[in-house]
């Protein structure tokens, strides 16, 4: 593979960049979780906590994986092998596999929002249908399931196959405006419920007291770190696709300002409509903490039924659930895409390979919801995992090094020792984090705590995580010569040749 076609690919504007940039932090997350976290968690209270978790863990890991992405213009086991040393390539293996392993049940969320929105443009979703009945008959249907996983593999394939400027780029222009657009009408039909006002005023007023709560401050801090797409090597993969003056000081507040934006409005179109159409608070609150499926297709898709004008916002509500899947699932493709381009694929015959092994990762997911429930949650735990493995990266390379060097030259707005402060707690919000939902799920099982099949357990996090560590790590030698583009950078250094392309 020659440099001009290992740099031939190339965002065509800035503003087709931060699309693409907020399609992938925007997702399902957003939509799904976001309001029942907020609900649950003392409404305005957990959004000042969270916003101060997003300067903390998200803004300085974007910052990170768009720093060593420009520098390094390779995916992330090239980037790791490059930036950090030959012997920390395993690191950059061990975020794909991860990046992969949500891909692959991804897909099948991607699925539940489409099924759903063909639900609500036939009608299914009128006055007195029976909302549990409907999703246990998608779900315990793997016809279905695998069908409109089919579908959205098919949807994905499309755009990675189409490239940078006509797939990634295209789709973000049109999808990002979209979605933003379906999801302010949502919210302004909620609004005008009567009884909305409790919810906004829930949202968005703070309960002081609240703020000595660590159950508020660890949601806060875990919605964070997996609703932006931080540590995926997303924007590492995205950044490979920089043009030389590319701002990464700034694109790493406006995605997560974006992302930040984009969750607000959705609990906006949730959270009013909840407590508005609720009999009582009591069981608004029980809606919100009835689990992301509980609250989106059966408590909402009731509630979309038995309100004027229900049926149509219910299919702009599933519209921008669809859309939101689709530009977070396109990233997590690319990051897969990238490596194997890397390693000399032409990228139309890796996107086949890829789309064809995400489909065959998926169907347990398809099959089962236990599955599909126990690899969020395994994976969710490896995400942080991956946080970690860039900020030791950056370790390595010198903090302060990294901030001057590589961030700071070509932004408009110079970052100070605030990024500096931020990464080296890395491990400490790490440790609470990770302990708690270990700690967690220690309490969800008291005798079985340590039986890697149950769903949701220590054990079966534990084994899962450190099988795969073991594996990559012995893998390091193999994956580093796998990577055959060109480098711009090794062990931490720029050669030569690459200076004046910086």
């Amino acid at each position: 593979m020659s440099e001009n076609n290992h740099q031939s690919e190339q965002w065509g504007s800035r503003l087709g960049f931060i699309l693409a940039a907020m399609g992938m932090a925007v997702g399902t997350g957003n939509i799904w979780r976001f309001p029942r976290i907020v609900g649950s968690n003392q409404g305005g209270t957990f959004l000042i906590a969270y916003t101060i978790c997003n300067l903390l863990w998200v803004v300085p890991l974007l910052m990170t994986e768009m720093g060593m992405g420009k520098s390094t213009r390779l995916g992330a086991i090239g980037a790791f092998r490059d930036f950090a040393g030959k012997k920390k390539t395993w690191f950059g293996g061990w975020i794909t596999l991860v990046c992969t392993a949500i891909t692959g049940y991804y897909a099948v969320v991607f699925a539940y929002a489409i099924r759903y929105f063909v639900y609500a443009l036939q009608g299914a979703l009128k006055p007195g249908f029976d909302e549990q009945a409907l999703w246990n008959g998608f779900i315990g249907n793997p016809k279905q399931t695998i069908f409109f996983q089919c579908i959205a593999i098919f949807l994905t394939g499309i755009v990675i196959y189409r490239g940078v400027k006509k797939g990634l780029e295209a789709v973000g222009k049109i999808a990002i405006p979209l979605l933003f657009i379906s999801l302010i009408v949502a919210a302004g039909w909620s609004l005008m419920q009567p009884g909305a006002i409790v919810g906004l005023k829930f949202l968005f007023v703070p309960n002081f007291k609240a703020f000595a709560s660590s159950k508020v401050w660890l949601n806060a801090l875990t919605q964070s770190a997996w609703s932006a797409g931080a540590g995926w090597a997303m924007m590492l993969t995205y950044s490979n696709y920089f043009k030389k003056n590319e701002d990464v000081v700034v694109n790493s507040f406006m995605i997560t300002f974006g992302d930040a934006m984009g969750a607000t409005v959705a609990a906006m179109a949730v959270l009013p409509a909840v407590f508005a159409l609720s009999a009582t608070q009591s069981d608004a609150m029980q809606a919100l903490e009835g689990g992301n499926v509980g609250l989106t297709f059966i408590y909402l898709a009731k509630l979309f039924s038995d309100i004027p004008g229900g049926q149509i916002i219910a299919i702009f509500f599933f519209f921008a659930l669809s859309l939101a899947a689709l530009t977070s699932i396109i990233p997590q493709t690319e990051v897969i895409v990238r490596n194997l381009v890397n390693a000399g694929y032409d990228r139309k015959k890796a996107t086949i390979m890829v789309m064809s092994g995400i489909f065959v990762l998926g169907l347990p997911s398809a099959y089962s919801a236990d599955i599909l429930n126990n690899q969020d949650f395994v994976w969710g735990i490896g995400l942080l995992v991956c946080g970690l493995f860039f900020a030791m990266a950056v370790y390595k390379f010198g903090v302060n090094r990294f901030r001057v060097e590589i961030l700071n030259p070509g932004s408009d707005m110079k970052i100070g020792k605030y990024y500096n402060f931020c990464i080296r707690l890395f491990p400490v919000l790490f440790s609470l984090v990770v302990g708690w939902w270990l700690w967690q799920a220690i309490t969800w099982y008291p005798t079985d705590w340590w039986n890697p099949f149950l769903v949701d357990s220590f054990g079966t996090v534990v084994a899962q995580i450190f099988i795969t560590l073991v594996a990559f790590y012995f893998m390091n030698d193999k994956l580093s010569k796998w990577i055959t583009a060109p480098s711009y950078m090794e062990d931490g250094k720029f050669l030569a040749s690459a200076k004046e392309e910086r």
